[in-house]
């Protein structure tokens, strides 16, 4: 089969995201291995050609894109709740080289994987409001443009990540994102241009490990727009969010999750390493690559 032609438009819709999904669960069963599209395609089934562009149409990002973030996913998931070396964990998820597996992950996640490691484990176990109520109190400089995106289902007790994606960019990370105290009104600084939002609502009694490292699902809720930023700034109505769907990214296509949680490592004011990274003195809320 190469397409749905001949089918209802929901008919074809609904056959495309299950195509999607089954080729994501084949993704999650086989991490170690080296899949390439091809192997992908015949899930579906679907030809290489068709299923490429039917998978960016579901998910927003290509099956290798996607494919490295579930890999990605799973290694911070082992970093956290294992002691095994990183090598071990690299082989793990589908890496025979482990400089090139920690070369994804540095730039993915934004540090490296001991570092990723040590961070994490402190943090784990600190609230999302605790962390929100730190965020709130801290001061930032918001310059123009600035995009506005309503979350009307946040609590001040919630964090907000938002992640914009350059539309028709093939970057691995995110052109811009933001973390947020929750409230109905969160806003992102970025270049004027035409972006794919997407937004993670980690829940107020929640922590934050259980969001970006365990993916719990009722630790958080997803949500996804189009937004157009013009030079003088925009605002964008009501951004829906729910439980996430067996086709949504994971958390990592939000922003870089190693950066994320280092700012809040830095907010609770926990203690680093001298052979780590320094911590920012001044918890950052946006960054823009």
């Amino acid at each position: 089969m190469n397409s749905t032609s001949g089918v209802s438009p929901y008919l074809a819709d609904q056959a495309r995201k299950a195509a999607a999904a089954q080729a994501i669960d084949y993704m999650r069963r086989h991490l170690a291995e080296p899949l390439q599209l091809a192997d992908l395609a015949r899930v579906a089934p679907f030809s290489p050609f068709y299923f490429h562009r039917l998978f960016r149409d579901v998910t927003t990002m290509t099956p290798a894109r996607f494919l490295a973030a579930l890999r990605m996913a799973e290694a911070r998931r082992l970093l956290l709740h294992t002691d095994r070396t990183v090598t071990a964990i690299s082989r793990c998820v589908g890496y025979t080289s482990t400089a090139t597996f920690t070369t994804q992950f540095s730039r993915l996640a934004g540090t490296t994987p001991g570092y990723f490691r040590q961070v994490a484990r402190l943090l784990d176990g600190h609230c999302c409001h605790i962390l929100a109520d730190r965020l709130h109190r801290t001061t930032a400089v918001v310059t123009r443009p600035r995009l506005t995106l309503l979350v009307p289902d946040s609590g001040p007790g919630d964090l907000v990540l938002v992640g914009l994606r350059g539309k028709g960019r093939s970057a691995e990370v995110p052109t811009a994102w933001t973390v947020a105290a929750g409230g109905s009104a969160i806003p992102v600084v970025a270049r004027p241009s035409s972006y794919h939002a997407q937004i993670v609502l980690a829940r107020a009694h929640r922590t934050l490990i259980s969001t970006l490292v365990d993916e719990d699902p009722a630790s958080y809720l997803v949500g996804a727009a189009e937004v157009e930023l013009t030079q003088r700034g925009a605002t964008v109505g009501r951004i829906l969010i729910g439980p996430r769907r067996p086709t949504d990214p994971p958390v990592l296509a939000i922003g870089p999750v190693g950066r994320i949680i280092e700012t809040f490592a830095c907010l609770s004011g926990l203690p680093q390493w001298p052979d780590s990274p320094p911590l920012p003195t001044t918890p950052t809320r946006m960054a823009s690559a």
